[in-house]
């Protein structure tokens, strides 16, 4: 870290709108003149069916909803294995999203990624990213599920306090996600992400409430259980009546501290009034541990995060992988002393819940 001129860990606690991290950070080459990662607040949602007609309107219309808050803020637009046309454009000459999607065929791969960085290679905190699988692949049935990712700026979080989870339960409704989480994470250069990926290994190593890892990754065994817990957790009744239903969550998780919200297919469970950082130097939060002790059973066993490292550099792969998934596990022994940890975290407020809450 002696290349920095700061210590991020420090400015991520404190000024954490002021973190820009220089391209390949921790790698051989050491820092780049680009933006590798931006801390944001991220929801991803995981889904079915993007090949057909009917899912891709409702991804569409998630954009819809997604742009008209951070057109002003959009800068450029990737895709992935585009069918015709280029795979980069300025956001400004982007042809609409509807407007490509229409033109695309079931086997075409559903790939659009809308940034905010200065330069294309820019990370940037409003970001919009899909991967939806193609028909062939979503038939096989082990392609895992499709999914969707989008951030707002930390500080935008915090002067509209209820404006992410809005979006996050508006988006689960449309795509009937299976599940989901949203809360602290990385953007990370969309097409650098293997550079800076040894930087968010090091700041998850000392913030458990940071997301790790690519969307896509984790899209891969969506099918077999759900990723992590935020402070925004999607489930689908599925997921839900095999960890006891309603009544069960309910009776676990108080509602002073946590609320309900029904996206149609299932719930989204949001556990404090902001999102949590968790930092590792200090106990595991009592709004984070509890829902993470009662959504254990459901939780995939195994979640590709990082590339494998190249020059020894810090990635979250193998055994370290296993144990981020696990990291507010907690002790059966331990339960009472979190529930009464609880008492003390801060509650919910009107101005931090959504009216419609269960």
């Amino acid at each position: 870290m002696t290349d920095l001129p700061f210590d991020p860990i420090q400015l991520m606690r404190e000024h954490p709108e002021k973190m820009r991290v220089p391209g390949g950070l921790l790698t051989k080459q050491g820092p780049q003149d680009y933006v590798g990662s931006v801390p944001a607040i991220t929801g991803t949602l995981f889904f079915n069916d993007a090949h057909l007609p009917e899912v891709r309107e409702a991804i569409c219309s998630c954009f819809d909803e997604y742009e008209a808050l951070a057109k002003d803020h959009l800068t450029w637009l990737w895709r992935e294995e585009p069918p015709e046309g280029p795979d980069k454009f300025a956001y400004a000459k982007a042809p609409p999203m509807r407007a490509m999607v229409k033109r695309m065929k079931e086997n075409d791969l559903m790939g659009f990624c809308y940034t905010s960085g200065k330069q294309a290679h820019d990370a940037g905190d409003w970001e919009f990213y899909i991967s939806g699988l193609r028909g062939w692949e979503a038939k096989m049935g082990s392609w895992g599920a499709s999914v969707l990712r989008f951030s707002f700026p930390l500080l935008y979080v915090e002067e509209n306090p209820i404006a992410f989870q809005s979006m996050f339960v508006s988006f689960a409704r449309r795509l009937k996600s299976i599940h989901g989480y949203g809360g602290h994470g990385l953007v990370l250069s969309a097409v650098r992400v293997s550079d800076n990926q040894p930087f968010e290994a090091m700041l998850a190593d000392k913030l458990n409430g940071l997301d790790v890892g690519l969307p896509l990754g984790a899209s891969e065994t969506a099918d077999k259980g759900i990723k992590t817990v935020s402070w925004l957790t999607a489930l689908n009744h599925e997921l839900v009546e095999k960890i006891g239903g309603i009544g069960e969550i309910q009776a676990e998780l108080p509602m002073d501290w946590f609320a309900l919200y029904d996206y149609g297919p299932g719930l989204v469970i949001q556990s404090g009034p902001t999102p949590e950082a968790a930092p590792t130097d200090q106990p595991k939060p009592a709004r984070l541990a509890l829902p993470n002790r009662l959504f254990k059973a459901i939780r995939a066993p195994k979640v590709s995060l990082h590339n494998p490292s190249k020059n020894g550099e810090p990635r979250i792969i193998g055994w370290a992988a296993e144990q981020w998934l696990k990291r507010f596990d907690i002790e059966e022994d331990e339960l009472m002393a979190y529930k009464a940890r609880l008492l003390d975290e801060p509650r919910l407020t009107k101005a931090t819940t959504l009216p419609d809450r269960l």
